[in-house]
């Protein structure tokens, strides 16, 4: 090897020693590092020098000054070469402390999101902590959790002398996305619970929209509904605001007029209030209406409740609200249970299919000829299947004592005992819609005339005082069937057939009541959950125990919006 070939080998060997440690300082993985390292090497690396034939000895021994010159160019050209690489490490360095930087200020910001959202998670803890009131277990926005142990309290319960069923324009509605689905599933909901009316019928521990009393546990709602009616009568029927079956004249009426009326007495006025305590959660609902005497104010439901135990008035245990059928008609079928009353009521769980309740109730007994007398209370049983959410099939026996002083000789008190048998259900009819829906009820039994709605509205059908001041008590066949059928979105309709029949005492004649029949067809809709409106067409017929018949149509719209 010749002198200049060993100095550059040297040279180099020197230069590999800043490269080696740029190559363990830089991440091998840096796309950048690598093209660095690269080209660095490709500098440092010499051209091969070709080597030189032998020279005869002679010429080797002569001075070779050309040499040395080749050697300081050599040395000054691996000088320029290690100042390049000097400055391309100096540009790497500067690349690498930049990114360093970068990393740094991305670090700082994702420190700053996860900063956010652990604010936020504790922001949300706390909303949820409000909203679902931890310290009193009550879901007051609908979105939490429910109890699932806790089944609708089914404690249905009766009234009176005004005999309003049905009352309600109630609402409604496949779809592709889930969120329709969604979306129809709520409106279902919100027209299956206006439908059936009962408050009794409700998750203990969620209570949506509702506030809490400052200072307290318990939180409470306002609720409730705004509603016109315009009632257009066609024929003389008794009464101007409402289809009375019963009331239809069956001698024609001279000089009678059509006649309309407009009304907004239907509109209700609730409130609703929930409270735990050591020995449970407890609740208190008040509600009522305007369609007391001269609009005044009038109560539907005041009850208390704890768990499956309710004291207070509202809807009969004999009473089945969710397989009433959807009407505008403030009084409702002819042929339904329909009576809200004072009551003990217990209902033992059974889960969520099996449901059974047991009530001793105001038997208030209503017969003619005489007074009634309330001493024993009416006892009712009963027992529910819920086959799928919205099929369901009930038994229910109503056993009572019909107590009364005949006007003949009010010294002397006079008791029968009566009974009564319920079959009702309502069943998924998916014939042209999935939401169509078939719903009836059968009752029959001696004595429970009070309890049939058209019955309790025109008065006294529990049982009858003869001549000898003895009482009959008056055997009834009642019920109805109604069809249900959706149109697209929440556009619906309804057709019912009602039906009540008596079995008079022998000495009954003349124009007592016999049977009535009453059909009705209506269509409904409800933009919103929150509004409803409903046209109605009605007839319907009396007949008395002397033969004679009368008839009657009305048609009704209404409008009604909840809050």
């Amino acid at each position: 090897m010749n002198v200049p070939t060993r100095t550059l080998a040297i040279l180099a060997l020197v230069a590999l020693i800043p490269v080696t440690s740029l190559i363990f300082y830089l991440d091998r993985d840096d796309p950048v590092a690598e093209r660095v390292v690269s080209e660095t090497l490709e500098i440092l690396t010499p051209e091969p020098v070709p080597e030189r034939a032998p020279e005869p000895l002679a010429r080797e021994l002569q001075p070779a000054p050309a040499a040395d010159s080749e050697h300081s160019a050599a040395i000054e050209a691996v000088s320029e070469q290690l100042k390049q690489a000097l400055a391309l490490l100096d540009q790497q360095q500067q690349l690498l402390e930049s990114q360093s930087e970068k990393l740094d200020a991305q670090t700082v910001s994702l420190n700053s999101h996860v900063d956010r959202m652990q604010r936020l998670e504790t922001a949300l803890d706390q909303l949820k902590g409000k909203n679902t009131l931890a310290d009193t277990g009550i879901d007051i926005i609908g979105s939490g959790k429910k109890d699932d142990t806790q089944t609708p309290i089914d404690i249905t319960g009766g009234p009176t002398q005004t005999s309003e069923a049905n009352q309600d324009v109630t609402t409604t509605p496949q779809v592709a996305s889930t969120s329709s689905i969604d979306a129809q599933n709520q409106d279902d909901d919100a027209v299956e619970k206006e439908q059936q009316d009962d408050p009794t019928r409700v998750i203990l521990n969620s209570l949506p929209g509702a506030m809490r009393l400052p200072g307290t546990n318990t939180v409470m709602k306002w609720g409730g509904y705004v509603k016109s009616t315009v009632v257009k009568s066609f024929d003389p029927i008794g009464s101007d605001d409402r289809f009375i079956t019963g009331a239809i004249p069956v001698i024609a009426t001279e000089g009678f007029e059509e006649q309309t009326t407009i009304s907004v007495d239907q509109s209700r006025l609730n409130l609703d209030m929930r409270e735990p305590t050591k020995v449970g959660l407890l609740r208190a609902f008040v509600e009522g209406d305007f369609a007391g005497s001269g609009e005044n104010f009038r109560l539907r439901h005041a009850f208390g409740q704890r768990g499956n135990v309710l004291a207070g008035k509202t809807w009969s245990g004999f009473v089945d609200r969710s397989s009433s059928p959807e009407e505008v008609d403030f009084e409702g079928l002819n042929g339904r249970i329909n009576v809200r009353q004072a009551q003990f009521r217990f209902q033992p769980g059974f889960g969520s299919k099996y449901e059974m309740a047991i009530s001793l109730e105001d038997p208030s007994p209503e017969v003619q000829g005489g007074s009634g007398v309330s001493q024993v209370p009416d006892f009712v049983i009963s027992g529910r299947v819920n086959l799928r959410n919205n099929f369901h099939t009930r038994l229910a026996l109503l056993l009572r004592q019909v107590r009364a002083q005949p006007d003949s000789n009010p010294d002397d008190v006079v008791k029968e005992y009566g009974y009564a048998l319920q079959l009702s259900s309502k069943v998924d009819f998916p014939l042209f819609d999935q939401r169509d829906k078939i719903m009836f009820q059968l009752n029959a039994g001696k004595g429970y005339g009070r309890y049939v709605n058209d019955l309790n509205s025109v008065g006294n059908f529990d049982g009858i005082f003869d001549v000898n001041g003895d009482l009959e008590l008056i055997d009834v066949l009642s019920g109805y069937v109604s069809a249900q059928h959706w149109w697209r979105g929440s556009l619906r309709s309804n057709l019912t057939f009602g039906y009540v029949e008596l079995n008079n005492p022998s000495f009954v004649e003349g124009e007592f009541y016999k049977r009535t029949t009453r059909v009705s067809g209506n269509l409904f809709w409800s933009p919103t959950p929150r509004f409803d409106v409903g046209a109605e067409l009605l007839w319907g017929e009396k007949e008395t125990e002397d033969g004679e018949q009368g008839t009657a149509s009305q048609f009704q719209f209404a409008a009604r919006y909840l809050f």
